[in-house]
């Protein structure tokens, strides 16, 4: 070997090990945000050892020890089997920094399986014409380190495509994936995987056509065959779109799935809701029939003003029958009321702290019904995390100002929540498919306001805020 043929395999090598990097990276870029923590606690002590970023990049450090592994064998490897090979160690890692959602990890280790090929292709038209360019402008020079040169610039070309394409691609990827905690069934893996696995076969018979041709005459297809880096070309764009397309089916789906979930919901809060308002008409009933009947407690009580005691004892067992009757839970509707003496008796049978300031704006055009489904998805949630803890609390407490009306509701957490960074709400730790909705449907319910909801979280405390315009 001459001392050019080192510098020609040095650069090359550099090459090679700069595109595996830069992979590396964009493996990191594309799964960060599918990755979730199985235990909240955990997390944290694994973050605080390792730190964010580095959780985000183990899997771009698996497939890069086994794609320099493969760099660095001495004898060649066929290309296929190298990037299989490094899709299914990303996968590996990916599963054993987070076995939720297996099937997801598989669809992301297959998706850029495909990207490597198809970053390739794509980027092997402009890196030719660029080529083409300065054969044309220099002609093919005899010094070997001019040669070199060119061919140390060329590849430095050949990294910055790699790096523009890989963005837009994962860009472009996580854009339109937009339900990435949503776990993924195997009957939706095998329906996404099927046509990606036809893309799969279609780039594997471009290469086998290219090594064919090569061994048969020694020299490279596209050295002839200029047509045939476009139609490649032209091939790994279309298969792009493909996978696109599988993705924004698979989250139209999801969305109409999840709107029928949503629906569910609704209608189980609307008939809770209207049971309320059938307590409150009964309510209302039991009170306009104590009032008819105050004459004759009167009377009897005028006979009994001699007899003292029994007068005192007819008094209390009163005063009793009025409290069962109307209780002193007030928030200016009676809606609401029932809702939030139903909340306090379940807080006090689940021996949890209940503090009530709610007070219902009415004069305003604030819909009872649409602060009933706050109350109710919020306490719930709250009943719920509350009673996890060694000193359960829950407060209630409005505030008016001008035309804003705020609901906040507090209550103890043993843990903090982790919040999705698309949405701004918490993951919900509860398994089955009607779960999850609560703040979805608070939210929705705000913003008909022209409001929103802000989640603040202390050390042992959760607080959810509720803004409406009224």
């Amino acid at each position: 070997m001459t001392d050019w043929d080192f510098y020609w395999n040095l650069i090359n090598r550099i090459s090679q090990i700069g595109l595996i990097f830069v992979r590396a990276y964009f493996l990191c870029r594309l799964v960060s945000p599918f990755l979730r923590k199985r235990e909240e606690g955990q997390c944290r002590s694994f973050r605080e050892r390792t730190g964010r970023f580095f959780y985000a990049a183990l899997p771009g450090i698996g497939y890069a020890v086994v794609m320099l592994l493969f760099a660095l064998y001495p004898r060649e490897i066929h290309v296929i089997p190298v990037y299989a090979a490094s899709a299914a160690a990303a996968f590996a890692v990916m599963y054993v920094v987070d076995r939720r959602n297996r099937e997801q990890k598989i669809f992301l280790a297959v998706i850029f399986y495909l990207l490597q090929w198809i970053t390739w292709g794509i980027t092997l038209v402009p890196w030719r014409g660029v080529y083409d360019v300065l054969l044309l402008a220099v002609g093919r020079p005899k010094n070997y380190l001019i040669q070199c040169i060119l061919y140390a610039v060329m590849e430095g070309f050949n990294f910055v495509l790699h790096f523009l394409c890989m963005a837009f691609c994962v860009r472009l990827i996580h854009k339109e994936y937009r339900d990435k905690t949503e776990k993924m069934t195997g009957r939706e893996l095998a329906l996404m995987s099927a046509p990606l696995f036809s893309i799969a076969v279609g780039q594997g018979a471009f290469y086998f056509v290219v090594d064919a041709y090569e061994k048969t005459t020694g020299q490279y297809i596209w050295n002839h065959y200029s047509a045939y880096t476009l139609i490649q070309a032209f091939f790994m764009l279309v298969a792009f779109g493909a996978m696109l397309t599988v993705i924004v089916s698979y989250q139209r789906i999801r969305s109409s799935q999840r709107k029928e979930r949503e629906d569910v919901v609704l209608s189980g809060q609307i008939r809770e809701m209207k049971r309320h308002i059938n307590e409150v008409e009964k309510l209302y009933l039991d009170i306009r029939s104590l009032k008819h009947d105050m004459r004759n407690h009167i009377m009897t009580l005028e006979k009994l003003c001699e007899r003292d005691e029994e007068a005192d004892a007819y008094l209390t067992q009163l005063k009793k029958e009025v409290c069962e009757v109307a209780p002193e839970t007030s928030s200016g509707n009676p809606v609401i009321d029932v809702i939030l003496r139903e909340k306090h008796k379940e807080a006090e049978e689940k021996n949890i702290a209940f503090t009530n300031r709610f007070y219902f704006p009415a004069d305003t055009k604030c819909n009872a019904f649409d602060v009933s489904v706050i109350l109710h998805n919020a306490l719930n949630n709250a009943m719920e995390a509350a009673g996890e803890c060694e000193n359960p609390c829950i407060s209630v407490s409005t505030c008016r100002r001008k035309n804003a009306f705020l609901i906040e509701i507090k209550n103890s957490v043993s843990e903090k929540r982790n919040i999705d960074e698309e949405s701004g709400l918490p993951l919900t730790t509860k398994q089955g498919k009607d779960h999850g909705f609560g703040l979805i449907n608070i939210r929705k319910v705000a913003r008909k306001y022209h409001g929103d909801i802000a989640i603040e979280q202390k050390e042992g405390e959760f607080g959810l805020i509720v803004m409406l315009i009224v």
